[in-house]
């Protein structure tokens, strides 16, 4: 019962999410555009601790603009949430992470493949690099520093 709970209180802040995304147009900016729509969809993280549930959802806002919500349940309650935008700054992608510092944290995009990106803030604690990389029907997240690395494997819920 407490699974469905969860279930239920994550996609309620899906849906909660996904309507905000629909009040802000989509932006003329074409430079430098590249396209990650392969990180669309809901993603269930496979390597969690025992007892918790970690979810990443993501939706395309516009060509240069994306949103992800992340959250970590355990026994029904949410114990972590954040907010992740990817957009396109001035010829430039920026991943910002909200939710976990007092203001967003912006971490500049280095490097960007087809399936993939790295991206940097030398500046932040912890992590210094957050890299995303869609393996198939996984979905891979690496955070990490000069001397820790953690990493997130997700797959959509129904390829479970």
């Amino acid at each position: 019962m407490k699974t469905i709970t969860g279930i239920l209180i994550v996609l309620l802040c899906f849906s909660c999410f996904q309507n905000e995304n629909k009040k802000n147009p989509p932006s003329d900016n074409s430079a430098t555009l590249q396209s990650f729509d392969w990180l669309i969809g809901d993603w269930k993280r496979t390597n969690d601790v025992e007892g918790n549930s970690t979810y990443e959802n993501w939706t395309k806002v516009s060509k240069d603009k994306y949103r992800g919500l992340g959250c970590t349940i355990h026994n029904g309650d949410t114990i972590f949430k954040e907010e992740l935008k990817l957009f396109n700054l001035e010829k430039e992608w920026v991943l910002e992470v909200s939710g976990v510092n007092e203001s967003p944290t912006p971490f500049h995009l280095i490097n960007h493949t087809e399936n993939g990106f790295i991206s940097e803030n030398e500046t932040n604690e912890f992590p210094k690099k957050i890299e995303y990389k869609r393996q198939n029907d996984s979905l891979l997240a690496n955070i990490s520093d000069d001397s820790t690395e953690i990493t997130f494997n997700f797959i959509k819920p129904e390829n479970r």
